[in-house]
């Protein structure tokens, strides 16, 4: 026959693991869920790729900051290649007024003089740019340089060859130097054009590489983030299945100590 005291020392004894499990069980699972947040914050914090994809932002950021610099830099030179060819058109026209004959008339060198003040003022509004990426040689200062003698040209009324000789020379010289700023600027806005596709494609490389690997460390992030919280679900299940394994064996334990009760009526109400 089963003992009372047994029993009723089982069913506490039952009750108060119940408890302490379901205490330690919340304690452990604070434990797991804290290591799983360090865990995660680790994988956020991972610097395996991190270093690479902030070197590959900040060289997109400065690859697409450099293109509007660019741009301008080729636009401006463009506007100056458009006064030097006016300029060079002019110069030809100058020296087409005093080179018709031998003879330098006063008409001819008033309208010489009217010619050369209308090309030095274009000469004057022309605008030096720098990039440093660029070697233009400097060649508008320097073609500037030239414009205080040029502006001094003024012809003589009497012979070409004689009297105005000096200043034909001098004239030469000057459309020597217009002609090479106007080449040199052309081959300036060439070269800037081919650096901005270069740029361009190097930025489209960065910025294809840099999505590629953003995306790839996010996936591989969130699949270690996955594992994680599927390793944490498992612990945690497999201690609450352990704990209810244990607690059905101990009622089952516990039930064979405890004295059957026989139903109201029963013959064996005799003997109880």
């Amino acid at each position: 026959m089963a003992d009372p005291i047994s029993a009723q020392l089982a069913n506490i004894s039952q009750a108060v693991a119940k408890q302490g499990f379901e205490v330690q069980f919340n304690n452990l699972q604070n434990s797991l869920i804290k290591r799983f947040n360090n865990e995660v914050d680790k994988i956020e914090g991972s610097t395996a790729v991190k270093h690479k994809i902030d070197a590959l932002q900040k060289e997109s950021a400065k690859l697409a900051s450099s293109l509007p610099v660019l741009e301008q830099y080729r636009v401006n030179n463009q506007n100056n290649y458009s006064q030097l060819d006016k300029i060079l058109s002019d110069l030809t026209d100058l020296r087409d007024i005093i080179d018709n004959d031998n003879t330098v008339t006063a008409d001819e060198v008033t309208e010489f003089t009217a010619l050369r003040d209308k090309i030095a003022e274009r000469v004057n509004n022309l605008y030096i740019f720098v990039h440093p990426d660029v070697n233009d040689g400097n060649v508008i200062p320097r073609f500037k340089d030239a414009l205080a003698d040029f502006e001094a040209l003024t012809p003589v009324v009497g012979t070409l060859d004689g009297d105005n000789a000096e200043l034909t020379d001098s004239l030469d010289a000057f459309i020597n130097e217009a002609t090479v700023a106007a080449t040199v600027t052309s081959n300036t806005i060439s070269t800037t054009l081919d650096l901005e596709g270069k740029v361009q494609k190097e930025f489209s490389n960065a910025d294809t590489e840099l999505l590629s690997l953003t995306l790839e460390e996010s996936e591989r992030r969130k699949q270690e983030i996955d594992d994680l919280k599927v390793d944490l679900g498992n612990t945690l299940r497999a201690i609450s299945l352990s704990f209810e394994i244990n607690s059905e064996l101990a009622t089952q334990l516990n039930s064979q100590l405890t004295a059957p009760v026989p139903e109201p009526g029963s013959v064996l109400n005799l003997f109880s």
